[in-house]
């Protein structure tokens, strides 16, 4: 038997660019959408054509598939894995792609009756790094393409199921990449929360002062990418309170760098000022060739061979369970 439903649950940008790879690598394959906001769904399939049925009901949403990908708030996670662990199929492989890795790992321990659970992270391509948007209009099928896909299973997790992780991360266009899921929840301090935490602390100076409404009414691209993560606020709190001690840490180190800058400004060091700037922008240059290119990963994508769909998409792993199910 071939595997023939794959669910999404969440319809913004990563849910439905998610849908939108799957539409060009799986034609066959049934793609199920489900978002709390019905009508955001519906536009998802009839304008967009990304998604083949909107399912209202969560539960049912999960219940009829092979592969449940989870591409919700974090602040949603807990509920939603207690909502459908009851009701997947022993087959089913769950990937949680959330902000935060560990919690999840402890929240499907408990909630997941059966299936296979496996945390993830799609990682944006290199082009689009400096597009702000979040919402379904920005997605796109090659959102993930030649970038990395982060996994981060347990020891305990099936090794075929964790394979059949790795090739669904191929068919989005990316490249496989494990770590633990504490390393992932510690490395993603850094380079998420501080940047919100950041974000918040600019737009509340500029918010104090006198006249900021004309500021706002000029203010560009610096200062829209500069407060972009303020769009996700609920999951960047939680970032920032889930591992306390580590955010100080960030936040302590990006203190000290800015405390080194308001020196050199209050001292008119213009050589010291202009020789960061340039050293950090040749750094931030070279990252982003870097991404570009995505030639740090530690395993390089394989070629997908021309398969069967369910040996294409799942592996003989699911479609030997699905037997079973059956």
């Amino acid at each position: 038997m071939q595997a023939q439903t794959i669910t999404i649950i969440g319809m913004q940008r990563l849910g439905v660019s998610v849908a939108l790879a799957l539409r060009v690598a799986l034609p066959k394959v049934t793609l199920v959408g489900h978002d709390k906001d019905g009508s955001l769904a519906r536009v998802v399939k009839e304008k967009m054509g990304a998604i083949d049925k909107v399912e209202w009901n969560l539960v049912r949403a999960a219940a009829q598939a092979d592969i449940v990908v989870l591409a919700v708030p974090f602040v949603e996670l807990r509920d939603t894995l207690e909502a459908i662990g009851h009701d997947l199929q022993s087959h089913t492989l769950l990937l949680d792609m959330s902000s935060l890795k560990g919690p999840g790992v402890k929240w499907a321990a408990k909630a997941i009756q059966s299936g296979h659970y496996v945390g993830v992270r799609p990682v944006l391509a290199a082009n689009v790094l400096e597009d702000g948007r979040t919402d379904y209009t920005a997605a796109a099928a090659d959102l993930f393409r030649n970038s990395v896909f982060c996994l981060m299973p347990t020891a305990d997790v099936d090794a075929r199921a964790v394979q059949t992780a790795v090739h669904f991360g191929q068919l989005l266009g990316a490249t496989p990449y494990f770590l633990d899921p504490n390393e992932y929840d510690s490395l993603i301090q850094g380079v998420e929360t501080v940047p919100g935490l950041m974000a918040a602390a600019m737009y509340g100076a500029i918010s104090k002062e006198t006249g900021w409404r004309d500021m706002l009414r000029f203010a560009n691209q610096p200062f829209a990418l500069t407060t972009q993560p303020l769009s996700n606020g609920e999951d960047l709190a939680q970032l920032a309170l889930y591992d306390q001690q580590a955010t100080l840490r960030w936040l302590n180190a990006f203190l000290g760098e800015l405390q080194l800058v308001r020196q050199w400004v209050q001292q008119g060091d213009r050589h010291s000022l202009t020789a960061l700037l340039g050293q950090m922008g040749d750094h931030r240059a070279a990252w982003l060739r870097d991404r570009e290119k995505n030639d740090w990963a530690e395993a390089k994508m394989p070629t997908v061979e021309n398969r069967g769909l369910t040996e294409q998409m799942l592996g003989s792993w699911v479609s030997e369970r699905m037997g079973r199910d059956e």
